[in-house]
């Protein structure tokens, strides 16, 4: 009872309660058609809850992969022009080489964040999967009541002690499955989205890029070993699902006419452009490109200084003005 306490006051999910709410309907929903057919197993459950998972957001990953394969044939001319302004640090340097690569973008249909749009698109789905999976007893009530007759109705694997509940921790026991093949699975993953989005090492971000291929299986490592075997199952189906995604859009973009791809984004980008304008990050391109430079400062500010002179020399109480005041006084007499 406590612990089903603590599940309800933490599943919830804020702001995200109504998409959570949704996705407890579905993990109910598959719970209902395994016990229906004789299965009682809630390792299951998040499993298929998983893939289901990853079907819903399908249209956005593919979204995200075509836009990362575009960006990948774009790639050489953009690291031509980040050769080209590498050892240039000014400020006008800077400006024209965000300007002849927005060309290129522009050229492909295609921008620098169009990866990251669908990413945080799919951020708060994932957290509401999270909410569902960390409170799963919350969502299937009928859990409660199966248990008496299937005791084993917690574990991964029935007969093999593995429960969700429990916590792997830093010690050498058969829990240790889950975060290994976490933190195989991520780093597949990784490794096949790098392939996809492939940059020059002079390229911004390209340090960074790479090294996430080795921090994120680490992070996904020491999350599954700090959190119990249900959460560590579904970001291991998490990520197993998403390595299997990346292989088929592989072997689709090998066999496509990446032409038409690219002209059918072209017009859908020249589309969205007329409609909605500029996209953010050409209007804080447009707006770097509006502020002075050094040297415009310097002469904006010697322009400034010298209308003042003159408006001090021939205003009526200039010293100037008073000078010449009495000169022509002098002459007259």
């Amino acid at each position: 009872m406590m612990l089903l306490a603590q599940a309800q006051s933490v599943s919830t999910g804020g702001i995200l309660s109504p998409i959570v709410k949704i996705f407890g309907w579905i993990m109910e929903g598959i719970y209902i058609a395994l016990s229906s057919i004789g299965i009682y197993n809630v390792g299951l459950c998040i499993i298929l809850f998983t893939l289901i998972s990853k079907i819903i957001i399908l249209p956005l990953t593919m979204k995200q992969q075509r836009s990362l394969k575009i960006n990948q044939v774009a790639q050489p001319e953009l690291n031509k022009i980040t050769k080209k302004y590498r050892n240039r640090r000014d400020q006008a340097s800077m400006m024209k080489q965000q300007e002849e690569m927005q060309k290129v973008y522009d050229k492909y249909g295609t921008s620098p964040t169009g990866g990251c749009a669908t990413t945080l698109i799919q951020f708060p789905i994932i957290m509401s999967l999270y909410y569902v999976v960390r409170a799963v007893e919350v969502y299937i009530p009928q859990i409660a009541a199966d248990i008496k007759g299937h005791p084993d109705i917690y574990e991964l694997i029935p007969g093999s002690g593995i429960g969700i509940n429990d916590i792997p921790g830093f010690r050498i026991s058969p829990l240790l499955i889950v975060p290994i093949l976490s933190f195989v699975f991520q780093f597949l993953s990784a490794k096949s989205s790098m392939s996809t989005n492939q940059m020059s090492d002079d390229a911004p971000g390209a340090g960074m890029t790479k090294s996430m291929m080795y921090t994120m299986p680490l992070v996904s490592l020491f999350m599954c070993l700090s959190l119990p075997t249900g959460l560590g199952v579904y970001w291991t189906a998490s990520a197993f699902f998403q390595w299997i995604q990346q292989l088929m859009f592989h072997a689709y973009y090998n066999h496509a006419d990446m032409d038409k791809i690219i002209e059918k984004n072209r017009e859908k980008a020249a589309k969205k452009k007329k409609k909605k304008g500029p996209s953010m990050y050409e209007r804080m391109l447009g707006a770097a490109g509006e502020q002075p430079q050094g040297g415009d400062i310097k002469k904006s500010a010697n322009v400034k200084s010298t209308k003042n002179v003159e408006y001090r020399g021939n205003s009526k109480g200039g010293i100037a003005s008073k000078a010449n005041a009495l000169n022509r006084k002098k002459g007259g007499k």
